[in-house]
C-alpha cells in the first residue's frame, strides 16, 4: 500500500514540473526531477520505523500522546530531509556538472518540503494509533496466596479457593479444605486475582467461577448461585457487570 501511494505521489510531482517547466518555457530534465522526487520514496521506511517506534512509546495519557507526536515527527522530518538531501547530493556528483551542493540543498529541502514531512509523521501516528490496538504488557496473576496462622505463613493455591467474604475487619478466604482470616479487603483481593475467574458478585463476596455447581434466579435481577462446598451465594445486580458471562 505504501509502495502504490509513494510511487503514485512521485508520479504527480514529476508530471507537475514537466508541466511547470512548459508554462514558464523553462528546461526539463526528466532525471533531475526523479532524483529530487525521491523525497517521497523515504515515506516508505521511515513511516515503517516510526510504525515500531509508537508501538514501543504509546503513552495511555492523552495529555501526554501529544509533545511525545510533537517530537517523533520533528525529529523524522529532520531525519528525513538530511538523509534526502545527503542522497541527492552524492548521486549529484556522480552525475551532474557541476554538482548540488549540501547545504543549498537542505535549504531548498527544508523550505520546500519540511512542513510536507512534519504533517505526515504529526498526523499518521494520530490515524495508527486509532485503527491499530497496539499491545500493552499483560497483567500476570499470582498462583498462590500467603496467609498467616500463628507464627507460620501457608502458601494456598488460588484453584483451591472457593469464595471470599468479609467479616469486618477481616476477610475470609474458603477453600475446600478450611477457611483463613486476612486484613486485606476485597478490592485488595481484586487485584491479585484474576478477574475472569474471581468474581466480585457482592459488595462482601468474591466467588471463583470455576466452583460454581447452579444459578438459580430471584426474579428480582439478583441470583443466587451454589458453589461447590454448598455454599449459597447472592449475585447482587449492582455488580452484575462482573457476573453478567455466567448467564451466558
Amino acid at each position: 500500500m505504501y509502495l502504490i501511494i509513494v510511487l503514485f505521489v512521485m508520479f504527480l510531482a514529476i508530471l507537475q514540473d514537466l508541466i511547470y517547466s512548459k508554462l514558464q518555457n523553462t528546461g526539463f530534465y526528466l532525471s533531475e526531477s526523479m532524483l529530487y522526487n525521491t523525497f517521497w520514496a523515504f515515506f516508505i521506511p521511515f513511516t515503517i520505523f516510526n510504525n515500531q517506534l509508537i508501538k514501543k512509546i504509546n503513552p495511555k495519557n492523552k495529555l501526554r500522546k501529544l509533545p511525545y507526536n510533537l517530537l517523533i515527527g520533528i525529529a523524522f522530518s529532520l531525519l528525513h530531509i538530511v538523509v534526502f538531501t545527503s542522497l541527492f547530493v552524492g548521486v549529484s556528483y556522480l552525475l551532474f556538472t557541476p554538482a548540488h551542493r549540501f547545504v543549498n540543498m537542505f535549504n531548498a529541502a527544508f523550505s520546500n518540503q519540511f512542513y510536507i514531512a512534519l504533517s505526515w509523521y504529526i498526523i499518521f501516528p494520530i490515524i495508527y494509533v486509532s485503527k491499530v490496538k497496539l499491545p500493552y504488557p499483560t497483567t500476570t496473576f499470582s498462583e498462590t496466596l500467603m496467609f498467616k496462622i500463628g507464627s507460620k505463613l501457608i502458601a494456598v493455591p488460588t484453584a483451591s479457593i472457593i469464595f471470599i467474604s468479609t467479616d469486618k475487619p477481616y476477610s475470609i478466604v474458603y477453600t475446600s479444605q478450611q477457611k483463613f482470616l486476612d486484613i486485606k479487603s476485597l478490592k485488595e483481593f481484586e487485584k491479585e486475582l484474576d478477574p475472569n475467574i474471581f468474581l466480585r458478585v457482592h459488595r462482601s463476596t468474591i466467588i471463583n467461577a470455576t466452583c460454581i455447581k447452579e444459578l438459580k434466579s430471584r426474579s428480582n435481577g439478583d441470583y443466587d448461585v451454589k458453589l461447590d462446598n454448598g455454599q449459597v451465594i447472592r449475585l447482587s445486580r449492582h455488580y452484575r457487570n462482573n457476573w453478567q458471562q455466567l448467564l451466558q
